[in-house]
Protein backbone atom coordinates (compact mmCIF):
# COMPACT_ATOMS: atom_id res chain seq x y z
CA UNK A 1 0.00 0.00 0.00
CA UNK A 2 0.99 3.36 -0.69
CA UNK A 3 2.13 5.57 2.02
CA UNK A 4 1.81 9.44 0.66
CA UNK A 5 2.50 12.66 1.65
CA UNK A 6 0.16 15.39 2.95
CA UNK A 7 1.10 17.30 -0.29
CA UNK A 8 0.87 14.10 -2.50
CA UNK A 9 -2.55 12.79 -1.31
CA UNK A 10 -4.00 16.89 -2.30
CA UNK A 11 -1.96 16.37 -5.59
CA UNK A 12 -3.80 12.79 -6.11
CA UNK A 13 -7.27 13.74 -5.10
CA UNK A 14 -7.38 17.10 -7.37
CA UNK A 15 -5.81 14.82 -10.62
CA UNK A 16 -8.28 12.16 -9.63
CA UNK A 17 -11.32 14.41 -9.64
CA UNK A 18 -10.07 15.86 -13.46
CA UNK A 19 -9.81 13.08 -14.95
CA UNK A 20 -13.29 11.53 -13.72
CA UNK A 21 -14.96 14.69 -14.93
CA UNK A 22 -13.60 14.06 -18.57
CA UNK A 23 -13.94 10.84 -18.60
CA UNK A 24 -17.84 11.28 -17.85
CA UNK A 25 -17.83 14.24 -20.10
CA UNK A 26 -16.48 11.52 -22.90
CA UNK A 27 -19.32 8.94 -21.58
CA UNK A 28 -16.40 6.34 -21.14
CA UNK A 29 -16.79 3.52 -18.20
CA UNK A 30 -14.05 2.70 -16.10
CA UNK A 31 -13.95 -1.25 -16.93
CA UNK A 32 -13.80 0.02 -20.62
CA UNK A 33 -10.66 1.88 -19.69
CA UNK A 34 -9.39 -0.65 -17.18
CA UNK A 35 -9.19 -3.23 -20.47
CA UNK A 36 -7.72 -1.02 -22.79
CA UNK A 37 -4.53 0.59 -20.51
CA UNK A 38 -4.55 -3.12 -18.87
CA UNK A 39 -5.31 -1.50 -15.47
CA UNK A 40 -7.71 -2.98 -12.81
CA UNK A 41 -10.69 -0.90 -12.43
CA UNK A 42 -10.61 -0.85 -8.86
CA UNK A 43 -7.47 0.62 -9.08
CA UNK A 44 -8.82 3.24 -11.59
CA UNK A 45 -11.77 4.12 -9.40
CA UNK A 46 -9.29 4.45 -6.23
CA UNK A 47 -7.19 7.07 -8.75
CA UNK A 48 -10.65 8.93 -9.32
CA UNK A 49 -11.34 9.12 -5.99
CA UNK A 50 -7.87 9.65 -4.36
CA UNK A 51 -7.79 6.66 -2.00
CA UNK A 52 -4.01 6.42 -1.42
CA UNK A 53 -4.54 3.05 0.80
CA UNK A 54 -5.73 1.15 -2.10
CA UNK A 55 -3.15 2.28 -4.69
CA UNK A 56 0.98 0.61 -5.34
CA UNK A 57 4.08 2.79 -4.68
CA UNK A 58 3.70 6.67 -5.95
CA UNK A 59 5.82 5.60 -9.11
CA UNK A 60 3.31 3.22 -9.87
CA UNK A 61 0.46 5.64 -9.11
CA UNK A 62 2.51 8.35 -11.61
CA UNK A 63 2.35 6.16 -14.08
CA UNK A 64 -1.30 5.28 -13.80
CA UNK A 65 -2.19 8.77 -14.01
CA UNK A 66 -0.08 9.17 -17.54
CA UNK A 67 -1.49 6.39 -18.93
CA UNK A 68 -5.25 7.09 -18.07
CA UNK A 69 -4.61 10.64 -19.16
CA UNK A 70 -3.55 9.53 -22.64
CA UNK A 71 -6.88 7.04 -22.76
CA UNK A 72 -8.71 9.69 -22.28
CA UNK A 73 -6.82 12.43 -25.31
CA UNK A 74 -5.06 14.23 -22.77
CA UNK A 75 -1.42 14.84 -22.27
CA UNK A 76 -0.16 12.21 -19.64
CA UNK A 77 3.33 13.16 -19.77
CA UNK A 78 2.58 16.67 -18.59
CA UNK A 79 -0.71 15.86 -15.72
CA UNK A 80 1.66 12.59 -14.31
CA UNK A 81 4.41 15.54 -13.41
CA UNK A 82 1.73 17.46 -11.52
CA UNK A 83 1.85 14.31 -8.89
CA UNK A 84 5.70 14.22 -7.41
CA UNK A 85 6.83 10.81 -6.55
CA UNK A 86 9.08 12.43 -3.81
CA UNK A 87 7.48 15.11 -1.70
CA UNK A 88 9.60 18.70 -1.39
CA UNK A 89 9.85 18.97 2.40
CA UNK A 90 9.67 23.37 3.33
CA UNK A 91 12.51 23.61 5.65
CA UNK A 92 12.02 27.54 7.19
CA UNK A 93 15.42 29.74 6.57
CA UNK A 94 17.15 30.47 9.81
CA UNK A 95 16.78 34.14 9.52
CA UNK A 96 13.44 33.34 9.58
CA UNK A 97 12.93 31.60 13.49
CA UNK A 98 12.43 33.71 15.96
CA UNK A 99 13.89 32.88 19.12
CA UNK A 100 11.12 31.86 22.11
CA UNK A 101 11.53 31.42 25.43
CA UNK A 102 10.84 28.26 26.95
CA UNK A 103 7.40 29.81 28.65
CA UNK A 104 5.95 30.69 25.31
CA UNK A 105 6.88 34.84 25.33
CA UNK A 106 8.84 35.86 21.74
CA UNK A 107 12.05 37.15 22.28
CA UNK A 108 12.53 40.61 21.38
CA UNK A 109 15.98 41.85 20.38
CA UNK A 110 17.49 44.64 23.62
CA UNK A 111 18.03 47.65 21.60
CA UNK A 112 21.86 48.97 21.62
CA UNK A 113 22.59 52.62 22.98
CA UNK A 114 23.43 55.04 20.62
CA UNK A 115 27.41 55.83 20.73
CA UNK A 116 27.47 59.59 22.27
CA UNK A 117 28.78 61.78 20.08
CA UNK A 118 31.98 64.14 21.46
CA UNK A 119 33.80 67.32 19.93
CA UNK A 120 34.27 65.97 16.34
CA UNK A 121 34.81 62.15 17.09
CA UNK A 122 32.27 59.31 18.24
CA UNK A 123 33.38 56.78 21.04
CA UNK A 124 34.19 53.35 19.63
CA UNK A 125 35.74 50.00 21.54
CA UNK A 126 39.24 49.56 21.32
CA UNK A 127 40.09 46.84 19.47
CA UNK A 128 41.86 44.30 21.61
CA UNK A 129 45.57 43.61 20.51
CA UNK A 130 46.15 40.41 18.55
CA UNK A 131 48.27 37.39 20.22
CA UNK A 132 51.14 36.73 17.72
CA UNK A 133 51.73 33.22 17.68
CA UNK A 134 55.67 32.87 17.50
CA UNK A 135 56.63 30.36 14.47
CA UNK A 136 56.85 27.13 15.02
CA UNK A 137 60.16 25.63 14.01
CA UNK A 138 60.22 22.92 10.84
CA UNK A 139 62.56 20.50 12.75
CA UNK A 140 60.13 17.72 13.70
CA UNK A 141 59.01 17.72 10.23
CA UNK A 142 62.28 17.46 9.06
CA UNK A 143 63.13 14.54 11.77
CA UNK A 144 60.20 12.64 10.17
CA UNK A 145 59.86 12.62 7.27
CA UNK A 146 63.66 11.71 7.20
CA UNK A 147 63.11 8.38 9.98
CA UNK A 148 60.06 7.69 6.75
CA UNK A 149 62.62 7.79 4.14
CA UNK A 150 64.89 5.40 6.35
CA UNK A 151 61.65 2.84 6.83
CA UNK A 152 61.00 3.01 2.91
CA UNK A 153 64.58 2.25 2.04
CA UNK A 154 65.18 -0.34 4.26
CA UNK A 155 61.96 -1.95 2.72
CA UNK A 156 63.18 -1.80 -0.55
CA UNK A 157 66.38 -2.95 0.23
CA UNK A 158 64.93 -5.75 2.25
CA UNK A 159 62.36 -6.91 -0.97
CA UNK A 160 64.58 -6.35 -3.93
CA UNK A 161 67.84 -7.15 -2.61
CA UNK A 162 66.75 -10.82 -1.24
CA UNK A 163 65.10 -11.51 -4.38
CA UNK A 164 68.82 -10.56 -6.40
CA UNK A 165 70.58 -13.28 -3.73
CA UNK A 166 68.06 -15.68 -4.08
CA UNK A 167 68.24 -15.56 -8.22
CA UNK A 168 71.86 -15.81 -8.16
CA UNK A 169 72.49 -18.84 -5.76
CA UNK A 170 69.61 -20.49 -7.59
CA UNK A 171 71.62 -19.69 -11.15
CA UNK A 172 75.11 -20.88 -9.32
CA UNK A 173 73.37 -24.17 -8.71
CA UNK A 174 71.92 -24.84 -11.67
CA UNK A 175 75.18 -24.13 -13.64
CA UNK A 176 77.16 -26.82 -10.96
CA UNK A 177 74.61 -29.40 -11.77
CA UNK A 178 74.96 -31.82 -14.53
CA UNK A 179 72.13 -31.99 -17.23
CA UNK A 180 69.84 -34.49 -16.84
CA UNK A 181 67.68 -36.48 -19.47
CA UNK A 182 64.26 -36.62 -19.26
CA UNK A 183 63.01 -40.11 -19.55
CA UNK A 184 61.20 -40.81 -22.72
CA UNK A 185 57.41 -40.88 -22.45
CA UNK A 186 56.26 -44.68 -21.98
CA UNK A 187 52.18 -45.77 -22.05
CA UNK A 188 51.99 -45.70 -18.53
CA UNK A 189 53.86 -43.03 -17.30
CA UNK A 190 53.04 -38.98 -18.27
CA UNK A 191 55.01 -37.24 -21.01
CA UNK A 192 57.23 -34.56 -19.35
CA UNK A 193 58.28 -31.19 -21.45
CA UNK A 194 61.79 -30.37 -21.02
CA UNK A 195 61.39 -28.48 -17.63
CA UNK A 196 60.00 -31.39 -16.05
CA UNK A 197 56.49 -30.23 -15.85
CA UNK A 198 53.84 -33.32 -16.74
CA UNK A 199 52.21 -32.80 -20.64
CA UNK A 200 48.42 -33.56 -21.25
CA UNK A 201 48.30 -36.51 -24.08
CA UNK A 202 46.97 -35.57 -27.97
CA UNK A 203 43.90 -37.40 -27.12
CA UNK A 204 42.98 -35.90 -23.97
CA UNK A 205 39.50 -35.28 -23.52
CA UNK A 206 38.80 -31.56 -23.98
CA UNK A 207 37.38 -29.87 -20.31
CA UNK A 208 34.94 -28.13 -21.85
CA UNK A 209 33.28 -31.05 -24.22
CA UNK A 210 32.92 -32.90 -20.71
CA UNK A 211 30.71 -29.56 -19.33
CA UNK A 212 27.37 -31.28 -20.37
CA UNK A 213 27.67 -34.22 -18.74
CA UNK A 214 27.97 -32.43 -15.26
CA UNK A 215 24.49 -32.28 -13.59
CA UNK A 216 22.46 -29.01 -13.30
CA UNK A 217 22.04 -26.81 -10.07
CA UNK A 218 18.83 -28.11 -8.33
CA UNK A 219 15.99 -25.73 -8.37
CA UNK A 220 16.55 -22.97 -5.29
CA UNK A 221 12.56 -23.94 -4.42
CA UNK A 222 9.63 -26.14 -5.04
CA UNK A 223 7.82 -23.61 -7.73
CA UNK A 224 10.10 -21.73 -9.91
CA UNK A 225 8.89 -19.28 -12.21
CA UNK A 226 10.61 -16.92 -13.89
CA UNK A 227 9.28 -14.36 -16.51
CA UNK A 228 10.23 -12.43 -19.80
CA UNK A 229 8.53 -9.30 -21.66
CA UNK A 230 8.77 -8.35 -25.06
CA UNK A 231 6.34 -6.09 -24.77
CA UNK A 232 4.76 -3.78 -21.73
CA UNK A 233 2.19 -6.04 -19.43
CA UNK A 234 0.61 -5.44 -16.11
CA UNK A 235 1.86 -8.63 -13.89
CA UNK A 236 0.22 -9.52 -10.76
CA UNK A 237 2.28 -12.18 -8.52
CA UNK A 238 0.90 -14.24 -5.63
CA UNK A 239 3.46 -16.53 -3.57
CA UNK A 240 2.10 -19.03 -0.88
CA UNK A 241 -0.56 -16.32 -0.39
CA UNK A 242 1.96 -13.25 -0.32
CA UNK A 243 1.59 -10.73 -2.87
CA UNK A 244 4.90 -10.20 -3.89
CA UNK A 245 4.78 -7.91 -7.15
CA UNK A 246 2.00 -6.07 -8.95
CA UNK A 247 2.66 -3.31 -11.86
CA UNK A 248 3.14 -2.63 -15.30
CA UNK A 249 6.61 -4.03 -16.39
CA UNK A 250 8.10 -2.46 -19.42
CA UNK A 251 9.56 -4.69 -22.39
CA UNK A 252 12.44 -6.34 -22.02
CA UNK A 253 11.64 -6.80 -18.03
CA UNK A 254 13.23 -10.32 -16.57
CA UNK A 255 12.19 -11.64 -13.54
CA UNK A 256 12.19 -14.93 -11.33
CA UNK A 257 9.97 -15.76 -8.48
CA UNK A 258 9.75 -18.71 -6.43
CA UNK A 259 6.94 -20.28 -3.54
CA UNK A 260 6.99 -23.54 -1.65
CA UNK A 261 3.27 -24.69 -2.50
CA UNK A 262 1.52 -22.42 -4.84
CA UNK A 263 2.11 -19.51 -6.91
CA UNK A 264 -0.52 -17.21 -8.53
CA UNK A 265 0.37 -15.67 -12.14
CA UNK A 266 -1.94 -12.77 -13.44
CA UNK A 267 -0.79 -10.63 -16.47
CA UNK A 268 -3.01 -8.35 -18.96
CA UNK A 269 -1.15 -8.86 -21.98
CA UNK A 270 -0.35 -12.44 -22.04
CA UNK A 271 0.70 -11.89 -26.10
CA UNK A 272 3.78 -10.25 -24.37
CA UNK A 273 5.12 -12.62 -21.68
CA UNK A 274 6.72 -15.42 -22.01
CA UNK A 275 6.49 -17.88 -19.00
CA UNK A 276 9.02 -20.71 -17.26
CA UNK A 277 7.72 -23.14 -14.65
CA UNK A 278 10.31 -25.00 -12.71
CA UNK A 279 12.99 -25.30 -15.23
CA UNK A 280 10.99 -26.06 -18.27
CA UNK A 281 11.39 -24.12 -21.32
CA UNK A 282 9.64 -20.66 -21.90
CA UNK A 283 6.12 -20.30 -23.79
CA UNK A 284 4.02 -17.19 -24.92
CA UNK A 285 0.95 -17.17 -22.67
CA UNK A 286 -1.45 -16.22 -25.55
CA UNK A 287 -2.32 -13.41 -27.54
CA UNK A 288 -1.93 -9.65 -27.22
CA UNK A 289 -4.26 -8.16 -24.36
CA UNK A 290 -5.65 -11.17 -23.38
CA UNK A 291 -5.94 -11.44 -19.50
CA UNK A 292 -4.80 -15.29 -17.81
CA UNK A 293 -4.19 -15.88 -14.66
CA UNK A 294 -2.37 -19.36 -13.54
CA UNK A 295 -2.21 -21.33 -10.45
CA UNK A 296 0.96 -23.26 -10.61
CA UNK A 297 2.06 -25.65 -8.23
CA UNK A 298 5.43 -27.80 -7.48
CA UNK A 299 4.26 -30.56 -10.28
CA UNK A 300 3.18 -27.65 -12.96
CA UNK A 301 5.18 -27.83 -16.52
CA UNK A 302 5.15 -26.55 -20.20
CA UNK A 303 1.90 -28.10 -20.72
CA UNK A 304 -0.02 -26.10 -17.48
CA UNK A 305 1.03 -23.10 -18.90
CA UNK A 306 0.34 -24.34 -22.82
CA UNK A 307 -3.15 -25.37 -21.79
CA UNK A 308 -5.83 -22.46 -22.12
Amino acid sequence: MAKLAPTQIEQLQSIGAYLRQVRQEKGLSVDMLANQIFIRPALLQALESGQDAALPEPVFIQGFIRRYAEALGLDGQTIAKEFRVTPIDVVPSLDLVEQVHPNGAVKRPEPQPEPRASAGFTESASPLPLERSSPRSPLPLLLGLGALAVVLGLGAWGLFGRNSVTSQANNSNLEGEPAIDAPAPTADAPALDAEGIETEPSGAADPLETADDIPSTPLEAPVVVSANLSDRAWLSVVADGENVYEGIAESGFEETWTAQTSLVFRTGNAGGVELSVNGDRAVVLGNSGVVRTLTLTPDSDVETVESP
